[in-house]
């Protein structure tokens, strides 16, 4: 997923009711800015984002009847947490700009519009054995005997990771009852893209997943097209930060890790700052560095990885450990993780399984890691992001990384665990070799309609590129 900035637009008849006079100067008030009795009738969606930790002077209504604005539709969403203050306006661009001149105000931004992309590629699973093993899964990722090595059995119990995406398939047999439905923008649970429910698979899905044991809850932000605005992603994490403040009260919480396999074209400063608000809150956040092969540090949220921040960003290497051709770089990447040619749960059944490769891959293996490393030490670790962050470049593996990295450093994803010295989990799953003729690879995928352990029917031998 990345986000283009485009403009949803309407007419509002608020935006043409002309000001008398500006207000006076005062606390709250718009100073010396003059609405034109003129201004637009064009209305947009505006993202209204207050100074973090300060208490806002005056309430929505006080603020509508300050400048003027009239109507039910005006006011889109207030924000619920304690930790960021965010309201979204439908007005003209005169509004905006004297809601920027408030001194309460950080951020006035138009709202941003997601989209997907893809393009094709083929392969197979292979990252759960690559995380778990100081000799990784050199060769083909094709028809290999991949393991899963790990020393704690619990896998997360206890974590709650939030799938921030386009909504996750939660009666998918490898979710063993541990996912539920929890917020949605579209007014549906159904994820109808796939996107997001491959992303919990491999985040904490059974045999496919790295935090086994780990609560999945879908946050639905995107539409069943791959598209979505950044208005429906702030409420979503508003709805997150919310929920981790009822969870971490209840018994048996362990910690909160949002995943977050998106991305803008550019930055935008309030996404940003509910991410900042969730981190402040004590959640943990992992996010994917995209898939432009550019510099990580050029788009929201992965510019918020790097050395001085407790978000980590993701990048992709492949079987071989070479940073994947597709991967962004840069110094605000913290950590790359297996992305290439991945098999995970697929959203058109429940015991159905497909192949995607991307950044969006890598960034659920490394919140599945965080999961597991964050239920081995809560008290150290829980609602400290900074704390696990540090644990986790602690853990993985260095100078193992070939490729470009632009300056990142050159960390491998690890559980912390070497190879066949612990248990084994998963064992042989196969994917036919795609060697021969075109005639004799549909022979065999026909012979294979369903090859992983007589459960699961592959959706496609074909690995789509996705953020």
């Amino acid at each position: 997923m990345r986000f283009s900035f485009a403009i949803a637009t309407g007419l509002l008849a608020a935006c043409s009711t002309a000001f008398a006079a500006p207000q006076p100067k005062g606390e709250g008030f718009i100073g010396k800015t003059v609405i034109p009795a003129n201004h637009s009738n064009d209305t947009k969606e505006y993202i209204i984002t207050f100074m973090r930790n300060e208490t806002i002077p005056k309430g929505v209504e006080e603020y509508l009847e300050m400048m003027q604005l009239k109507g039910q539709d005006v006011v889109k969403f207030q924000s619920t947490n304690n930790y960021t203050k965010v309201w979204v306006f439908e007005m003209c661009d005169d509004h905006a700009k004297a809601f920027q001149n408030l001194t309460e105000v950080a951020y006035v931004e138009e709202k941003a519009m997601i989209e997907s992309f893809a393009t094709q590629k083929s392969g197979a699973p292979w990252g759960l054995q690559r995380i778990s093993n100081e000799a990784g899964a050199s060769g083909s990722p094709q028809g290999q005997d991949f393991t899963y090595s790990f020393t704690n059995e619990t896998l997360g119990a206890g974590v709650d990771i939030y799938v921030i995406d386009t909504g996750v398939r939660t009666s998918h047999a490898v979710f063993t009852g541990r996912a539920t439905e929890g917020f949605t923008a579209t007014g549906s649970f159904v994820d109808g893209d796939g996107h997001g429910t491959h992303v919990a698979g491999t985040a904490g899905g059974a045999k496919f997943g790295v935090a086994q044991g780990a609560n999945i809850i879908e946050v639905k932000v995107l539409g069943d097209d791959g598209s979505g605005s950044s208005t429906d992603t702030i409420a979503g994490m508003d709805w997150v930060i919310s929920n981790h403040e009822k969870r971490k009260t209840q018994p048996g919480f362990v910690g909160s890790i949002m995943s977050m396999s998106w991305g803008l074209k550019g930055t935008a400063n309030s996404v940003d700052e509910v991410i900042a608000g969730a981190s402040q809150a004590g959640i943990h956040i992992s996010v994917a560095a995209g898939n432009d092969g550019a510099d990580a540090c050029g788009s929201t949220p992965a510019h918020l990885g790097g050395a001085n921040s407790d978000v980590v960003t993701v990048g992709s290497v492949n079987i071989n450990n070479q940073v994947s051709t597709f991967s962004n770089i840069g110094k605000c990447v913290d950590i790359y993780a297996p992305g290439e040619q991945i098999l995970s749960a697929w959203s058109t059944g429940d015991t159905i399984i497909n192949f995607l490769s991307g950044t969006s891959m890598a960034c659920p293996h490394t919140t599945g890691v965080m999961a597991v490393l964050l239920s081995q030490d809560v008290a150290g670790l829980g609602q400290n992001p900074a704390a696990l962050k540090a644990k986790l470049l602690k853990t993985a593996r260095e100078g193992k990384i070939t490729g470009r990295t632009g300056g990142s450093a050159n960390l491998l994803l690890s559980n912390g665990v070497d190879g066949g010295v612990a248990k084994r989990l998963v064992k042989n799953y196969v994917v036919p070799d795609h060697s021969g003729s075109p005639a004799a690879r549909a022979a065999a995928a026909m012979a294979n309609d369903i090859t992983i352990d007589g459960r699961f029917q592959l959706h496609s031998r074909d690995a789509q590129l996705r953020f």
